[in-house]
């Protein structure tokens, strides 16, 4: 398995490797905002034609995902201003959500994407759900003051349908797949035992790939059921 515990990269990482399989010589990607490299530690044990750089401003994460992927590049760096070799995939999973200048993130990402690769990104609604709760409300308040004075480790503001659509319409990419995922189902996973986890999630997968075939068009009321949005974009060639 791939990973366990987000259905949402999962379903990314499989479509990643079946890219990557496809590929005669090395396969590229750029994680911007890698955290500890968890992610991908299978998918580079399995794919040994993957160049993978993490990009991490977090030093204490770098760190740590240089221990854990050390063939790996870890840049402890913002994702802003970073610029590799183009890539066959960027990758973007829960940090959007994160993201004070979203514009120079979309640039970041466009910047690094190969004229054929794919951008693969995700980002979370269940900080927000939960900010019904007046604590949790305080806690995004003061995030976002934090940032005003240089301190983004802890910023966290939703992505409403709107800026998101607004952030694609500005850039040079088209949207290809747009899937939700992450209901409640994940709360079960717990209650699951080691030797039935690859099951689970497998099911788990299914299951909402299987409510998404229902057409259900993202709109900002999701969030309460689907707790991530999941998109796959490419280069738009007419811009």
């Amino acid at each position: 398995m791939l990973t366990t515990g987000n259905a949402a990269k999962l379903y990314c990482l499989q479509l990643i490797d079946g890219a990557a399989a496809e590929v005669d010589g090395e396969f590229r990607i750029v994680d911007l905002g890698c955290g500890n490299g968890s992610n991908f530690r299978e998918l580079l044990s399995r794919r040994q034609n993957i160049r993978y750089v993490g990009v991490e401003p977090l030093r204490g994460a770098a760190e740590e995902a240089q221990r854990m992927l050390p063939g790996a590049e870890i840049i402890n760096a913002p994702a802003y201003d970073v610029r590799v070799e183009p890539a066959h995939a960027v990758v973007s999973f829960s940090v959007l959500e994160h993201v004070v200048d979203r514009p120079r993130y979309f640039e970041a990402m466009q910047g690094n994407l190969g004229r054929d690769g794919r951008v693969y990104l995700n980002y979370d609604s269940g900080h927000f759900v939960a900010d019904a709760d007046l604590l949790e409300r305080a806690k995004a308040l003061a995030s976002r003051v934090l940032a005003r004075v240089g301190s983004e480790s802890r910023y966290r503001r939703r992505v409403s349908a709107d800026e998101f659509r607004a952030l694609v319409e500005r850039s040079r990419l088209l949207v290809v797949d747009d899937k939700v995922f992450n209901t409640d189902v994940k709360r079960l996973l717990p209650l699951v035992g080691p030797e039935s986890r690859e099951s689970f999630m497998e099911r788990w997968l299914a299951f909402e790939l299987g409510l998404n075939e229902l057409g259900l068009a993202y709109r900002d009321e999701l969030d309460a059921v689907f707790r991530t949005r999941n998109l796959v974009l490419e280069s738009d060639p007419l811009r």
